[in-house]
């Protein structure tokens, strides 16, 4: 069997960290949708990403009509039938061979791979909304919430107890979730960490530094000062004094020191985020009353910046200057509370070169084509 992930319909509402990734690599308790399912079905699976990301996530195609198409935004039961032979008449409409493929994509001549993906999005959402209310095979999953019961982790993909020993440290307190730390982390001194809490590879958590559970801090990040109900997707610094909560940070991002972020309106309020599809504020669909800062890939803010409640700040921004800056900061911005600028292409792409660099990653001509159609993409939401 050939598996392959495909993203939610409106895929918009998970914009800014969707523009440079499929769904399947954001991250949960275990590690990312992808890695989750391969875990699972003990195999690769692909993608079938948006034009702009074809070339960085590419679909591999069986050529024995054994393809079988599954909903990203969800996630498997541990005791789930999926694999079983019974379980592929349960999802017979996403299950096709090349003929049938192209018979989509040939049946109206306008007809293109973005509707072809569109189509099969709303299709899969379909059938396995019915699959998962019948408690059969699997388990809705919010955007970026964890399970409806209350915990925070299923055991089949993350440990039920910390890799480490906890026992003796007043520093690491894992009552009420793991502490789950993976090879190549550094946890300096007087660190004090409270799970759930899963710190991928290559971490560095700094002196004095307070975690606070849910949080998960992807591979090769650099954190410090207070955390509390954040996901780092990876390879981003927050690594001085400052608060963060309840706030989704992408890749190669860079928090200033003492930089702060309200998650709790003063009226105790239910918190409005940016919606990229509809262009406007709205209530998310949990009516949060606790949401902090989204922030996209390769942004940055200067030190002491003030996010807040309810910030979304887009890909390759620059943010800077006193005063709150404005709740939506659209990508390749410029500048902070007093307006905002384009930040030039060439200019973003030479500072991302100088940023990865460091880390010891070179920067793919793929990977700049795809932030040229994301600034492309973004201009007309200026």
């Amino acid at each position: 069997m050939n598996y392959i992930l495909v993203d939610p319909p409106c895929i918009e509402r998970y914009y800014p960290f969707t523009l440079t990734r499929p769904f399947g690599e954001m991250r949960v308790f275990g590690g990312t949708i992808k890695e989750i399912w391969e875990k699972y079905l003990d195999c690769e699976v692909s993608y079938l990403a948006h034009p702009h990301l074809e070339k960085l996530y590419p679909m591999k195609w069986s050529e024995n009509n054994d393809n079988f198409f599954i909903p990203s935004w969800l996630l498997p039961f541990p005791d789930a039938p999926f694999k079983k032979e019974e379980s592929k008449t349960c999802v017979s409409s996403i299950f096709m061979d090349e003929t049938q493929y192209q018979k989509i994509l040939n049946s109206d001549p306008s007809s293109n791979t973005e509707t072809f993906r569109n189509h099969l999005a709303s299709s899969i959402d379909c059938v396995f909304n019915i699959i998962s209310l019948e408690k059969s095979a699997f388990k809705l999953e919010g955007h970026l919430n964890y399970s409806e019961d209350g915990s925070y982790f299923s055991t089949h993909f993350f440990p039920a107890k910390s890799n480490i020993d906890c026992s003796n440290n007043p520093f690491l307190n894992d009552d009420d979730g793991p502490i789950i730390i993976e090879e190549d982390v550094t946890i300096m001194e007087g660190a004090m960490i409270r799970g759930p809490v899963h710190i991928c590879k290559g971490s560095v958590i700094k002196m004095g530094a307070k975690i606070y559970g849910p949080t998960i801090i992807g591979p090769y990040c650099k954190i410090g000062g207070e955390v509390s109900n954040c996901i780092f997707l990876g390879y981003s610094n927050k690594a001085h004094e400052g608060f963060l909560g309840h706030s989704i940070i992408g890749e190669w991002c860079n928090i200033g020191a003492g930089t702060s972020n309200s998650n709790l309106k003063n009226d105790y309020g239910t918190v409005k985020m940016w919606d990229y599809k509809d262009k406007k504020f709205k209530t998310s669909a949990y009516d949060s009353q606790f949401l902090g800062l989204y922030m996209g890939d390769h942004s940055k803010c200067a030190i002491n910046t003030s996010f807040n409640t309810g910030t979304t700040v887009g890909v390759n921004c620059n943010v800077f200057g006193a005063g709150f800056p404005r709740n939506f900061i659209p990508s390749f911005s410029w500048g902070g509370a007093q307006g905002v600028k384009p930040y030039n292409f060439e200019k973003a792409i030479s500072v991302a070169e100088i940023v990865m660099d460091r880390r010891g990653v070179k920067v793919a001509p793929d990977y700049i084509d795809m932030l040229r159609s994301v600034h492309d993409i973004t201009s007309k939401m200026k």
